[in-house]
């Protein structure tokens, strides 16, 4: 909770917080007497605020008597995972601003930036795990909500699109047995990679938020063939006005993210084979962010092909409020294990 300190011209009086000007004063009492009744009464006053606010602060964890599921990054900066509940502790990764996170447990409460919160235990999402276990974190709360904030590209800059470009993978929006996949990275190298074929392109882009442009400049390239290049290419987009959470426009084609889930059919085998998940995490990353940050996106992909693997997106934490049954069967696996994790936690405090 910020506080603000209000500055009072020295001319102007204040009236006390206990105003108690209209009070009855018995002769016997005095003047001492009333003025130790307005410090009693303001130090009751003072600890009840105190209290309330306390309270009410750790209650929005909570729902019904229960821990909320999932909480989102409600700091534009993005908020810091670490390895236990204190600012001096080990940075395990980094979630973006909105990311829907997964609550485990409620720990002990701590005013930082001026925010009385409690430390909150999280899931942390499946793409940041170091191995194949279900790896937990801690996040301040106070930079949690349980709300989402709505999207908005309002004051966005290059810097803004640039990482909106970034955090997942972009197709055409149309039927293709070979389609062309956009990678966008931050440090402005680009690639197109055509599924399917072993073809690719590799290069650099750049942007121009303001006038709505990107431009790519690569060359192909094919799988195996150090030997074949292209000449450079350059591709000019315009971007239309309006872009949504995981959709866009340009040169009047629709592009969404890609979604190649089928590659958490090979867990095991990159379990196997592969001392971390580390490479894993790469094939995973985009789709798996889109997953979690958009619902709608994830009960389509799961309705029409992607049931089959529920176990596993329920041990990720992806959250469907749009799917009964699904949702029976996350909890029926997640409250023991918070319940598990709550126990510890108090034990701790």
């Amino acid at each position: 909770m910020r506080t603000h300190n209000k500055k009072f011209k020295a001319d102007k009086p204040v009236k006390p917080v206990c105003g108690l000007s209209n009070c009855y004063v018995d002769a016997r009492t005095g003047a001492q007497g009333l003025k130790s009744m307005k410090k009693l009464i303001c130090i009751l006053f003072s600890l009840t605020v105190l209290v309330v606010s306390s309270f009410a602060d750790k209650s929005r964890f909570y729902k019904d008597g229960k821990v909320i599921d999932t909480m989102y990054v409600d700091s534009v900066e993005g908020l810091r995972v670490r390895e236990k509940p204190s600012i001096k502790s080990n940075r395990l990764c980094g979630l973006q601003h909105r990311l829907p996170v997964k609550v485990v447990a409620i720990g002990k409460e701590e005013t930082i930036d001026g925010i009385t919160a409690p430390w909150v235990e999280i899931l942390i999402p499946r793409y940041e795990w170091k191995d194949f276990e279900a790896e937990y974190g801690w996040v301040f709360g106070g930079y949690l909500s349980a709300k989402r904030e709505t999207f908005s590209t309002r004051g966005w800059t290059d810097w803004n699109f640039k990482q909106y470009l970034a955090k997942c993978d972009w197709v055409e929006n149309v039927q293709s047995y070979s389609p062309e996949i956009y990678n966008f990275y931050e440090n402005g190298d680009f690639s197109i990679k055509v599924d399917g074929r072993g073809l690719g392109a590799y290069g650099t882009w750049m942007l121009d938020f303001k006038n709505r442009t990107i431009t790519t400049k690569f060359a192909w390239q094919g799988a195996g063939d150090e030997d074949f290049k292209s000449n450079y290419e350059i591709r000019n987009y315009d971007i239309d006005e309006n872009i949504y959470e995981f959709s866009f426009s340009a040169n009047g084609k629709d592009f969404i993210p890609y979604c190649n889930w089928a590659v958490l059919n090979n867990e095991s085998y990159f379990r196997e084979f592969y001392k971390d998940s580390s490479y894993f995490n790469e094939y995973i990353k985009s789709f798996m962010f889109v997953f979690y940050c958009s619902e709608s996106i994830f009960d389509s992909e799961y309705k029409k092909n992607a049931s089959d693997l529920k176990d596993l997106f329920i041990r990720y934490g992806v959250y469907d409020s749009l799917n009964e049954e699904y949702m029976e069967s996350y909890h029926d696996y997640w409250n023991p294990i918070m319940e598990q994790h709550q126990r510890k936690v108090d034990a701790m405090k």
